[in-house]
């Protein structure tokens, strides 16, 4: 799951508050750029509380708001970003989609100065191709900002960190671990010491980083990572979000594969209700979320409630364009291969 965030750099602040680019004769008035400030904000401060719905609302309005300024669009570039990453968290990814090739048109038409958010909102595409399991999308937009990127982030570790992490996801989802492993390490420690990232970013990486050990059958270290990406956003009682109940849900399953542990079912539980509050009962991930619990619940002999859960995620998945997203989290398959292997 994506993360949007509100961060405009300093360049892009006195761009928009009354120091145009060349060739422009016009900037909005700080007023309006205020206006727009605060209803990002809130619309940021919804999301992270898990209100998603009303947090595509509050971003919407940000762009109406962006929308009436002279001068260079920047500022609704910033705008389509946040609608993207809540749209593709509500599980409409053809929105998302729109939101992020509106941005990168924009940013490409403002040239060098715009090379930074340019990348990072192709990274943002790629990370959607990713979760929705585009395989071959998302690997040739990946190696194409993989070459774009090279030399062009200088010390913006923010910018860095985001890339380094959609081109991971992309090499884990088309089964280069070693360039996956690789990239989300570099990842982790970037996000890890750059205080302004955010904890849902710190997280995401956490994850990551334990899918793909996991996926290498490296349990110990991947379960080590699992727990620290909940545990990133437990410090901070950011615990309503969708990177949360990922988090969860592949701690859940991994502690379930691995040692046969009990908490499994209880932390699985908690991961669906919070998917259930934040983005209703109908999203693809809660689907997913219901087969691996209807797996728990089966090997607990808990079989009327197996049945049950297992034909809520029936209906879910029928009633979705996308019927499952991007191989993504722990496998219920691993269950059995678990067993297997001990």
């Amino acid at each position: 799951m994506r993360t949007g965030f509100v961060c405009l750099a300093a360049h892009w602040c006195l761009l928009a508050m009354g120091c145009p680019v060349e060739g422009q004769s016009e900037a909005p008035d700080k007023a309006t750029v205020q206006r727009w400030e605060q209803a990002m904000h809130a619309a940021q401060e919804l999301r992270e509380g898990g209100a998603y719905e009303a947090a595509y609302r509050g971003f919407e309005e940000a762009g109406a708001i962006s929308r009436t300024m002279p001068g260079p669009p920047i500022l609704q570039a910033r705008t389509y970003e946040s609608l993207g990453s809540v749209a593709s968290a509500l599980g409409r990814p053809l929105e998302a989609e729109g939101h992020y090739l509106a941005a990168i048109r924009i940013w490409e038409t403002l040239g060098e100065p715009a090379t930074v958010a340019l990348l990072q909102s192709k990274a943002d595409l790629v990370s959607l191709y990713v979760e929705t399991g585009q395989t071959g999308r998302a690997d040739r937009l990946a190696k194409r900002l993989a070459a774009d990127a090279e030399g062009k982030l200088g010390s913006d570790s923010t910018a860095e960190g985001r890339v380094l992490i959609a081109i991971s996801a992309a090499a884990y989802l088309n089964q280069d671990m070693d360039r996956a492993e690789s990239l989300c390490r570099k990842a982790v420690r970037i996000k890890d010491k750059n205080a302004d990232m955010s904890p849902e970013e710190r997280s995401q990486a956490h994850n990551q980083l334990g899918l793909i050990l996991w996926k290498r059958d490296h349990r110990g270290a991947a379960l080590q990572e699992a727990r620290k990406a909940t545990e990133v956003l437990e410090k901070q009682e950011r615990t309503q979000s969708l990177e949360y109940a990922a988090a969860l849900a592949n701690l859940a399953m991994m502690m379930a594969s691995e040692h046969h542990d009990p908490r499994a079912l209880g932390l699985l539980d908690r991961a669906i209700g919070v998917v259930r509050s934040s983005v209703g009962t109908g999203h693809v991930f809660l689907a997913e979320l219901l087969t691996n619990y209807a797996e728990l619940l089966k090997n607990a002999k808990r079989g009327d409630e197996s049945k049950a859960a297992r034909r809520e995620a029936q209906t879910i998945y029928q009633r979705t364009l996308v019927q499952q997203p991007g191989r993504y989290s722990v496998d219920v398959a691993d269950l059995t291969r678990g067993a297997v292997r001990r």
